[in-house]
């Protein structure tokens, strides 16, 4: 379950006014609860509630819609992380794009001791997830380069 705790983590104990205690023995980053584990608190608040005395109804729609915004915000937040990944591997595309337009052309890249190198870009590969262009046999980052000639 992501970004809540185990079902089995969570005690609930009656009291003796009518209602339920709730214990959490383990805890995640942030101390959150998931929405599997809020609807068995709210399972565990209706089973323990006292008959002669129940939860108002207005009580009852505030913890439903708390738990509608609760749903709501889990999938916007894994929606995000998808358009996320989308956006970093749409980056990569037009990073490897853009050096392949620069095959045959003269450039400068600075070079690894912060000197100037000029020559033909003659290959263009992916290493470790950045944009390496070959100048003059040597690797050098896409970000590396300075100025681009014909």
């Amino acid at each position: 379950m992501r970004g809540g705790i185990g079902l089995s983590s969570i005690s609930v104990q009656p009291t003796s006014q009518g209602s339920a205690q709730v214990t959490q023995s383990s805890s995640v980053p942030g101390g959150t609860l998931g929405k599997n584990a809020f609807l068995q608190l709210l399972a565990t608040q209706m089973q323990y509630q006292d008959p002669l005395a129940p939860q108002s109804n207005s009580q009852f729609v505030a913890q439903l819609a708390q738990f509608s915004s609760l749903e709501q915000m889990t999938n916007v937040s894994s929606g995000v992380q998808t358009l996320i990944s989308a956006v970093g591997g749409l980056a990569g595309s037009s990073q490897m794009a853009a050096a392949t337009g620069l095959l045959g052309d003269t450039v400068t890249v600075t070079g690894s001791g912060g000197g100037a190198v000029t020559g033909v870009v003659t290959t263009v590969a992916s290493q470790n997830g950045q944009v390496m262009l070959t100048v003059n046999g040597a690797a050098y980052p896409l970000s590396a380069v300075t100025s681009v000639s014909k």
